[in-house]
């Protein structure tokens, strides 16, 4: 489904600025695999996403998604078929149109590319049914300005957008850790229904080491733009929060410093 091979960039090159933010990285997914991420600040986890993406391209290597090399493909055309949700709510939705529209955009813009949309009862009640699953009564707020919404109400908007259309890959960039906890794990129950629901491709960047090894099918660690860390299956189900962490120390040579990802803290 996914397949990275030998992907770099490297920025501010032949400067004293230069940095390496992804050093030869491979990686592959099935159809279906749900991979979480974790990794210390500057490891290149968000790096990876803005290369699947398209927000640049990578200075070498190959990027190929359901068999289509997308390596040069600019970003608007990977955007009909990736999905992605940022950390900070205010990403991803446009504040001054209203629930509906915001969906009708993300809608259309699937099916036929940016030509703007055209609601009708039909998709109205898709959009409605969708809203009503999430059992948090936006589907009564269809009219309500997305700007008006709490922080989990609006990721869960930018959810069904990237989502009502299924994507061949869904990425999710921290995207609860800019919420309360109590909220956090709400979207985060609606987040593993829907992707269970659409059998979705998905890769999750979470700072929560804990979570990671209990969320998905396979939990990958970065360090300074590699991979040094994929484990699954019976390996991942008993690895303990301590038993990764020396396994990073041993593989990275350096001891893992942030404390946020330890505690597990928003």
């Amino acid at each position: 489904m996914l397949d990275i091979q030998n992907v770099t960039k490297v920025f501010g090159k032949d400067t004293v600025n230069e940095h390496t933010a992804l050093d030869d990285l491979s990686l592959h997914l099935d159809k279906g695999e749900f991979v979480t991420i974790v990794g210390s600040n500057g490891a290149g986890k968000s790096t990876l996403f803005n290369a699947i993406c398209g927000t640049f391209f990578s200075d070498s290597g190959h990027i190929s998604l359901d068999g289509a090399d997308i390596t040069y493909m600019p970003e608007h055309k990977r955007s009909k078929m990736i999905g992605r949700v940022f950390q900070d709510p205010m990403k991803g939705t446009s504040p001054n149109l209203t629930i509906e529209e915001n969906i009708a955009l993300a809608y259309a813009r699937s099916k036929h590319g940016p030509l703007g949309f055209a609601l009708n009862k039909r998709d109205l009640k898709i959009f409605r049914d969708a809203l009503a699953d999430f059992d948090m009564g936006l589907e009564d707020r269809m009219k309500t300005k997305v700007g008006l919404l709490s922080g989990g109400q609006r990721q869960v908007v930018t959810l069904l957008m990237c989502t009502v259309v299924p994507p061949k890959l869904l990425l999710l960039d921290e995207h609860t850790a800019a919420l309360d906890p109590a909220t956090s794990e709400k979207i985060m129950k609606i987040t593993n229904d829907m992707i269970r629901k659409n059998n979705l491709t998905t890769l999750m960047i979470t700072h929560n080491i804990n979570s990671a090894l209990k969320t998905g099918t396979r939990t990958i660690m970065m360090d300074s733009g590699s991979i040094i860390l994929d484990i699954s299956g019976e390996e991942r189900d008993k690895m303990s929060l301590n038993e990764l962490l020396d396994l990073y120390t041993r593989r990275s040579k350096k001891v893992f410093d942030n404390d946020r990802m330890l505690l597990g803290t928003e």
